[in-house]
């Protein structure tokens, strides 16, 4: 390997030029090497660096700078390692006058990486003609050429980590991977050591076989300094069972290589799957298929799955899964390892719960196989048409009979066949739906219990009849089996125009006027209403104001394609009372169909009247107590104001009687408003009743009392409207 020494003695160049100042060495020196040239000192220390058995040499030129002659007379003598060679360019002796040069070589050719020292030695004499007067004498002296020699030598040792251990790599020889599960990396390091004295150089790494891969490399060339290493590594991906081979080379500085093999052995699973049934062995491969013989709905066939590895290399099974109509038993505890040639078994075992072909899958590891079975039995297949495709339940994701959207007052309906899709008769005993009140229904079923015989089909009808514009699901039982139904309800027709018929405009209080409702044209279906009465005014609700079946509502029906409102099942009219307080009344129908479907119009026409604010009106006068000169007397009526004025009274005298007063006027203001006002008076509306006591006084004539000589008693009543009627009643 042959390295550039300037590298190291650059700066001693520098240093011992400016000692060379000082000194009267005669001879100035150049060094030459690989085309660097430099300028030395005597005394100089020079590095070398070479690989073992290779040559580095330096020509150093020596050129006389003085005034005389310089005399060479012996070869140059090398003083330590043998490493270290010199030769003298011409042959001893030899005379250099002022400006003449000659060479010589040095040569390094190291036999171990220890590092060498030697010392090069050249002895000369100088003779310089004498200075001064007359004629003095030459003057001759004695030198010598002096260099300190010192040798180096890088050396390389390669090896690779595995398993901990540092396994060494000659030239030619191996490096062995363990065997690796195909498709999977693994990594090892090559060490590339410099041991040597020197710093050595790599100038490539080159790495060939298809599964081997270098990673690390660093940026070539590279130095590596003595003492230290090149970690670089070494992939290898195995693609297939069998034997990888490669080749790692590396290059070094001084041109040397060194060649490894790469091994590495690509292992892989076999897997082996035979199936035993009645001393029958077969093989079958992963998605293939596995045939289960014909069985019983309710019995069982089974049969034995072998796994076995042949391959070479382990794999671990973590699961063995199938669902029903197939079960598996007798499977090893699992995960389970299989190495090579090892092997389990299993029971694979047929259970069908139905007739017809049966489907299903086998899941061992990573492996799928398909599973068939035939049960033998009776099957029953429900089917329906539905925008002119049959749709089978069960199948393709039908799961439900769906009806397209119906409006509610209509019907739409559905044939169902059931078809006996078994080998062996099927029963149907029972077709129903689940709900009750269920919008839904079934007709045209064949007398029950109904036998099929295989390949044998019925129909029946199913059908929907919304009772709300909302969506509508129950479910269609044929013998136990669930058959979800499913429709949804659209708005009913709007309902015709109808008349309210009844009182308008202003109403007598205390009266009982009849209504009657009529729709315009038919509805297709019942109606369920209510009529309600509402009152408003400034005066406060009557109690009284009600339909004469009790409260403001009134329920009514209306037949379907009728048109006449009955109310309360009592007749296509309904009183209600008037009441006794001015207000407003309004009555407003809702309906609705049976089912509870709103056909209110959304701001639907009402009838509306009014009791008005008239002057009172008086029921009765009658004689709640009496003595001979006293009379409590009690007026009863109502005040649509809900307010009194004033009683007037008159009394009228018996025969051959007369009064000295006869008329008599009672303020009511404070006591109406007290009494209209009061809590107690709420549940009676417009209605009072006045008791007012009257005491007599005077001379009857002897044997008759003084009340007996009064016959009757007339009275009205005033408010702020005006006075009522007059009432009468006898005193006797």
């Amino acid at each position: 390997m042959r390295l550039q020494w300037f590298g190291r003695s650059v700066l001693l160049g520098a240093g011992m030029a400016a000692l060379g100042l000082a000194q009267t060495f005669p001879l100035q020196m150049v060094a030459t090497s690989n085309g660097i040239v430099l300028t030395i000192p005597n005394g100089q220390q020079i590095p070398f660096a070479a690989s073992v058995g290779q040559n580095q040499i330096i020509q150093v030129t020596a050129t006389y700078a003085g005034s005389g002659k310089i005399n060479i007379p012996a070869i140059p003598k090398v003083y330590g390692s043998n490493a270290f060679t010199a030769t003298l360019a011409g042959t001893p002796p030899l005379t250099l006058n002022p400006g003449d040069s000659f060479t010589f070589d040095l040569v390094f050719r190291p036999t171990s990486t220890a590092e060498v020292t030697a010392i090069f030695n050249l002895p000369f004499t100088e003779t310089v003609p004498g200075t001064g007067s007359g004629n003095p004498p030459p003057v001759v002296s004695t030198n010598a050429i002096t260099l300190n020699l010192i040798g180096t030598s890088p050396s390389f040792q390669v090896s690779y980590i595995k398993d901990g251990n540092a396994i060494s790599l000659a030239n030619g020889g191996t490096m062995v991977f363990d065997p690796q599960p195909i498709n999977t990396t693994v990594t090892l390091t090559v060490d590339i050591l410099d041991n040597g004295s020197a710093t050595g150089q790599i100038n490539n790494i080159t790495v060939t076989g298809k599964a081997f891969l270098l990673v690390g490399r660093p940026l070539l060339p590279t130095s590596v300094p003595s003492g230290q290493q090149l970690p670089v590594g070494i992939q290898y991906t195995p693609t297939a069972a069998g034997t990888d081979t490669g080749q790692l080379q590396i290059t070094f500085g001084d041109g040397t290589t060194l060649s490894v093999g790469l091994q590495g052995t690509g292992t892989a699973p076999t897997l082996v799957y035979t199936l035993v049934q009645s001393g029958k062995s077969t093989i079958v491969k992963p998605n293939g298929t596995i045939p289960l013989p014909d069985t019983n709905v309710g019995s069982t066939s089974s049969l034995v799955v072998r796994v076995q590895n042949t391959g070479n290399g382990s794999i671990t099974i973590g699961s063995i899964s199938t669902a029903a109509p197939f079960q598996v038993t007798g499977a090893p505890l699992l995960p389970k390892t299989l190495n090579t040639n090892d092997s389990f078994q299993f029971t694979l075992t047929f259970a069908p719960t139905a007739s017809g072909a049966q489907l299903g899958q086998l899941l061992i590891g990573a492996d799928l196989f398909n599973l068939t079975g035939n049960g033998l039995g009776s099957s029953l297949q429900f089917s329906y048409v539905a925008d002119g495709v049959t749709q089978t339940i069960g199948t393709n994701g039908v799961i439900a009979v769906v009806f397209s959207p119906v409006q509610v007052t209509k019907t739409a309906s559905i044939p169902i066949t059931v078809k006996n899709t078994g080998t062996l008769p099927a029963v149907v005993s029972n077709i129903a739906i689940q709900g009750a009140n269920s919008p839904f229904s079934v007709s045209g079923t064949p007398p029950l219990p109904k036998s099929l015989a295989g390949g044998a089909s019925f129909s029946f009808t199913v059908s929907f009849a919304p009772t709300a514009a909302t969506s509508a699901t129950d479910t269609l039982l044929i013998n136990t089996t669930p058959i979800p139904l499913s429709g949804s309800g659209t708005a009913p027709p709007t309902l015709p125009a109808y008349t309210i018929s009844g009182p308008s405009g202003t109403v007598a209080p205390n009266s009982q006027p009849a209504v009657t409702l009529t729709l315009a044209s038919p509805y297709p279906v019942a109606i369920n209403g209510v009529l309600t009465l509402t009152t408003s005014g400034t005066l406060g609700s009557d109690p009284a104001v009600q339909f004469t079946t009790g409260g403001r509502t009134v329920p009514f029906t209306i037949p379907a394609n009728g048109t006449v409102a009955n109310f309360a099942s009592q007749g296509n009219q309904i009183l209600l009372q008037t009441g006794t307080v001015a207000s407003t009344i309004l009555l407003t129908p809702s309906f609705a169909t049976a089912a509870g479907v709103s056909l209110t119009p959304s701001n639907p026409p009402t009838l509306e009247f009014t009791v008005p604010a008239e002057a009172p009106v008086l029921i009765a006068a009658t004689v709640a107590a009496s003595t001979a000169n006293s009379v409590v007397l009690n007026f009863t009526g109502y005040s649509t104001t809900r307010s009194l004025t004033a009683l007037n009274v008159q009394f009228t005298a018996a025969a051959g009687f007369s009064l000295a007063t006869s008329q008599v006027t009672v303020p009511l203001t404070q006591q109406a408003t007290v009494w209209f006002e009061s809590a107690a008076s709420q549940g009676f509306g417009g209605q009072f009743t006045v008791s007012v006591p009257f005491t007599f006084s005077g001379t009857p004539p002897t044997g008759t009392a003084l009340l007996q000589t009064i016959a009757s008693v007339s009275a009205t009543i005033s408010n702020s409207v005006g006075a009522s009627n007059s009432v009468t009643s006898p005193i006797q």
